[in-house]
């Protein structure tokens, strides 16, 4: 077996993170009782030590040993992804990843702590590691999470940045602790020679937090709630970083030495996606398109980094953007990422910026000045063809920079480039001929944070976030109708030269988004609740509101009419949904089923336990107050 991708622990650089015994952890800081055994050794190593203990003794001639058969292994692809949350930076770091087998011995699969913000991963999931482990079936796994050194940035009602530390129930700072995830037997994951694995791991971050703005700083509450599936998901795309190992061109094929995340080293595994004749890249700077995209990344020295980003299907990935060489934000170059909510001349105010500095390190900015002029080099692969400058950045335009940080609040991209990104708003629909709404959240952010001056011909035709004018082309509203909530993606019009403000690639009707809106109930004010159903059956719940907290969003924007009702049900969609129940304490335990997560909960009612919180997200029905969910998560307190 190769050491790089051996399941065994393996030495660590100085950067990685140290050797950990087996310890005692906890999940949501409670104590787990039970000593984690490491798998020390699989196959070969056995066999070689159980050779090195036998042997003829008396000089009897012994033959050479038969060859050890290996133990067979197989592949685990881990993507990691977040729902919905009111929060611009949510960094902690990932310290280990371990799948346990059904005969109680545990793997590792992630050789270096991983720094993650969650917060950038509520639309699209990264892979993040590609693990060679023992065959078997896995039915557990345990994350741990360390919040030392997280940056939780949260906004408030006026789109202000605030920095929140994180606490636990008690108001106690949050170190390092460990999140057990148990999966049911028809859900474990199955690792067999020759096959890959895929597993997604959801950290709800509204489910698992609750923002005390009152503090100061802000406080979030945390109780983790981790989910783990044993599919990818299909419901939105994927992305893989890494360096360059192969192009395969006959096969329309790009291997990666995985680097998840932003980490510059260790061994995360090989990762394979294909690619077509709609496929964009951009490498060191130059736009291609299919195949001839496809043979200048073959020309390519290996090991240069790559970003992929696309849809999967049947468990391959497709590329619909390549990025490669210098056009990655971590080769080597000082990087701005973030949404411009302000512009002045040639000067552009940018908010909720991720800075990536040329020495490896990253950052959060609430706010930081870009400059750009005549010769910074505008392209906006995989959205349009058209040839833009300077002028195409405006306000609402999400950007990566590339150029030279003059101090913590300046960088220059006037002899760079700037890369716009897919934009998105959610409003309410105002007209649909002309297509005109009234914008409720852009690229997350509130309404309050842009200043659209200059944005027209006109200082009077200037966007109006209050009646935003949006060119649709040939999109069909048929489904749209004036007071429905929309959600638009595309690219923000021209500064200076609006109407129209933004050029639609899509718009949907949120209700037919099958996670847009997102319940919120707790009763941890109350120390918990023994009654917090009206009615259980195994394909409804009637929540029983009076007395609880509870909020509904829907994309984001809470529901004020939600606020007087008394009960909401929940029921299951058509397809298999993802429920997880949590006991303070204990593992968190994942059901595909509704009946089967509905027998859960009753189990845990009928022995005494308090329900603290739900938290579920899927299609919400005002007319019948049903919430149709897909995804899940309840949490107690046990007697």
């Amino acid at each position: 077996m190769d050491p790089s991708t051996s399941p065994i622990r393996q030495p660590r650089s100085s950067a990685a993170r140290p050797f950990v015994a087996p310890r005692i952890g906890a999940a949501f800081g409670g104590p787990l009782g039970r000593w984690r055994r490491r798998l020390m050794a699989v196959g070969p190593m056995l066999m070689v030590l159980a050779l090195a203990g036998c042997g003829g003794g008396g000089g009897t001639d012994v033959g050479p040993a038969p060859a050890p058969v290996p133990a067979p292994t197989g592949m685990v692809d881990i993507a990691i992804r977040d729902a919905d949350g009111d929060f611009l930076s949510y960094v902690v770091d990932v310290t280990s990843i371990t799948l346990e087998r059904a005969n109680g011995d545990i793997v590792e699969t992630l050789p270096l702590t991983a720094r993650v913000d969650f917060a950038s991963l509520i639309e699209l999931s990264e892979f993040l590691t590609a693990a060679t482990v023992p065959a078997g079936v896995y039915k557990r796994i345990a994350i741990d999470l360390d919040f030392s050194n997280a940056e939780i940035v949260v906004q408030d009602q006026r789109g202000e940045a605030l920095p929140a530390i994180a606490v636990d129930g008690d108001g106690n700072p949050l170190g390092r602790f460990e999140v057990r995830v148990e999966l049911t037997d028809a859900d474990a994951i199955h690792v067999v020679a020759g096959v890959a694995a895929h597993v997604t791991l959801d950290f709800d971050l509204a489910a698992s937090n609750e923002i005390d703005f009152g503090a100061t700083p802000a406080e979030v509450v945390v109780a983790p709630v981790m989910t783990a599936i044993p599919e990818w998901e299909r419901d939105r795309e994927h992305r893989v970083r890494g360096l360059l190992a192969q192009v395969d061109v006959p096969a329309a094929s790009v291997t990666l030495k995985v680097r998840p995340l932003r980490l510059r080293q260790g061994d995360f595994g090989r990762f394979r996606f294909l690619t077509d004749d709609a496929t964009a890249f951009e490498i060191d700077g130059v736009e291609f398109e299919g195949a001839t995209g496809l043979r200048s990344l073959a020309a390519a020295p290996l090991d240069i980094p790559v970003i992929a980003q696309g849809p999967t299907q049947n468990g391959v990935m497709t590329a619909a953007l390549v990025l490669a060489g210098t056009s990655v934000p971590w080769a080597d170059a000082d990087v701005v990422h973030g949404v411009v909510t302000a512009r002045d001349g040639d000067s552009l105010t940018v908010k909720a910026v991720r800075v990536d500095s040329a020495d490896g390190s990253d950052r959060f900015r609430a706010a930081m000045t870009v400059l750009v002029g005549e010769q910074t080099v505008v392209g906006a692969p995989r959205l349009t063809d058209a040839a833009l400058d300077q002028l195409a950045i405006s306000v609402g335009s999400r950007i990566t920079a590339f150029g030279e940080l003059v101090d913590d609040m300046t960088f220059d991209a006037t002899a760079g480039r700037v890369r716009l990104a897919s934009s998105g708003l959610t409003g309410a629909v105002l007209s649909t001929a002309p297509f005109v709404v009234d914008v409720l959240r852009m690229n997350g952010l509130r309404p309050a944070a842009f200043d659209f001056a200059g944005t027209g011909h006109t200082p009077a035709e200037d966007a109006d976030p209050a009646h935003y004018e949006i060119d649709i082309a040939t999109l069909d509203l048929a489904a749209i109708d004036p007071g429905d909530l929309a959600r638009v993606r595309g690219l923000v019009h021209r500064f200076g030269d609006a109407p129209p403000d933004f050029h639609a690639r899509t718009v949907v009707d949120v209700d037919l988004e099958p996670n847009a809106a997102t319940l919120l109930v707790s009763w941890l004010h109350a120390g918990g609740t023994g009654q917090p159903f009206r009615a259980i059956a195994p394909t409804r719940l009637d929540v029983d509101l009076a007395g609880a907290r509870h909020l509904l969003y829907v994309r984001g924007i809470p529901q004020s009419f939600f606020a007087n009702m008394d009960a909401i049900a929940l029921e299951p969609g058509a397809l298999r949904g993802v429920y997880a129940v949590a006991v303070r304490g204990d593992a968190i335990h994942v059901y595909r089923d509704f009946a089967a997560m509905v027998d859960e909960l009753t189990r845990h009612l009928d022995a005494g336990s308090r329900m603290t919180r739900i938290a579920a997200h899927g299609r919400y029905n005002a007319p019948t107050e049903v919430l149709t969910t897909p995804r899940a998560s309840f949490e107690f307190i046990a007697p």
